[in-house]
């Protein structure tokens, strides 16, 4: 748990989660969500690699900014908890489909983590119609986000720097998280199955 649960003040008497929407954490998620935009036209229209690159490792650095924050301030809240989840896949998503539109990752890539996405989405909305509170996301999860919000930039460093150990890296990383994105795909799965089986 550690890592992923850093600045936890479980133990120091937090209150839970709230209801609250203007959070220090929600609104880095928003800025997170905004940085997007300016992603995809670095890439696409000036070709700036060097720029998207920093920009992407800013963007994905704040996963972990604001879930310290939130746990560590005591500023969990229900719009967080769907938040931040959903922008991770976006982010994902978006840096992808922007990479494979510049020639710079391959389409297989892209197929492999939008698929998980769509078939766990799918699967929560055939069994729930909706994605359950009832299921966090657990640590195979986070790690998967963790190792592809690291490879996914190195493949535009690589293109950006043309150094054929960063391809390496990136392919190495990218790899670890898609293998670790499908156990927790698994994960979610077992949980999805008890969950309906308890709620009849």
């Amino acid at each position: 748990m550690g890592l992923f649960d850093a600045g936890s003040r479980r133990a120091q008497g937090a209150q839970g989660v709230s209801d609250r929407i203007l959070t220090a954490p929600n609104a880095i998620t928003a800025v997170r969500l905004l940085g997007l935009p300016v992603f995809v036209w670095l890439v696409l229209g000036p070709q700036a690699y060097g720029a998207a690159f920093v920009l992407l490792l800013a963007i994905g650095a704040t996963d972990w900014v604001d879930g310290y924050v939130a746990r560590r301030f005591n500023q969990v809240s229900r719009l967080g908890t769907l938040l931040d989840p959903l922008v991770d896949r976006v982010l994902l998503a978006t840096a992808l489909v922007t990479l494979l539109i510049a020639d710079i990752v391959p389409w297989v890539l892209v197929a492999v983590v939008v698929g998980r996405d769509v078939a766990v989405i799918g699967g929560a909305l055939v069994l729930f119609g909706g994605i359950p509170r009832e299921l966090p996301v657990n640590n195979a999860g986070k790690a998967a986000t963790a190792a592809l919000l690291v490879g996914i930039p190195l493949f535009l460093a690589s293109e950006w720097l043309g150094w054929a150990w960063v391809t390496t890296a990136a392919e190495v990383a990218t790899v670890a998280g898609v293998a670790a994105y499908y156990a927790s795909g698994v994960q979610y799965a077992m949980a999805a199955v008890q969950l309906r089986r308890r709620s009849g």
